[in-house]
């Protein structure tokens, strides 16, 4: 992971409150809404957790959340989540590079890399890490994720951000292509954030798969 990826450190510092809302994921919520809604003795692993937004709600649902995230005033700010005080007992914070985490095989149901993946070096270091991941995740589990693709650059605001890690259109589903890949899709997302409040797209690929 690039040493520059700590610039969202500083932007987690320089924001009052949250830097992203307070809902979860897209993909997150639709996995809830079609596929699974009672995570009661899940195991939940959530790279990249940022401020809780997906691991709070996700504990609220009876999950057993083990979130990793570099930034420690990201993971600071998990009380400012909605309901955090009720779940907090169900979330375990560890604070990490996600490249520095090893777990046993087979020891999740659910594992989110959500906005994270486009923060490492460069392709090749993303399909290593899927490899790695994939192994955590139990026969039957399932990956949610979401990652920055190459149609559009990443915009001026955010240089700390490098293209060469962001993948093409269908070279996610093909990291999963040993799993079963139950949706997907490719959008423009518009998003402004805090720090700058100038409105900015980035191009996004989502999935959720599950090991078979």
């Amino acid at each position: 992971m690039k040493q520059n990826k700590h610039k969202y450190q500083e932007e987690y510092e320089n924001t009052v409150g949250l830097f992203w809302d307070n809902k979860p994921a897209k993909y997150v919520r639709l996995f809830t809404e079609t596929i699974q809604n009672d995570l009661s003795n899940w195991k939940v692993l959530d790279l990249g957790a940022g401020e809780g937004k997906n691991a709070v709600f996700l504990a609220g649902l009876g999950g057993r959340i083990t979130a990793v995230d570099i930034s420690s005033v990201a993971l600071s700010k998990f009380h400012l989540q909605p309901n955090y005080d009720n779940y907090k007992n169900n979330i375990n914070r560890v604070n990490c590079n996600i490249l520095d985490v090893a777990f046993e095989e087979l020891s999740f149901d659910l594992i989110i890399a959500y906005g994270i993946l486009h923060c490492l070096s460069d392709k090749e270091e993303i399909k290593r890490f899927v490899q790695r991941l994939k192994k955590w995740g139990k026969s039957g589990s399932y990956f949610i994720g979401a990652t920055f693709t190459d149609a559009i650059p990443p915009p001026s605001i955010q240089d700390y951000l490098g293209i060469e890690a962001f993948l093409s259109a269908g070279e996610f589903e093909e990291l999963f292509g040993d799993w079963s890949v139950v949706c997907s899709e490719d959008a423009i997302i518009t998003e402004s954030h805090p720090t700058s409040g100038l409105s900015h797209q980035h191009s996004i690929t989502r999935l959720i798969a599950k090991k078979i």
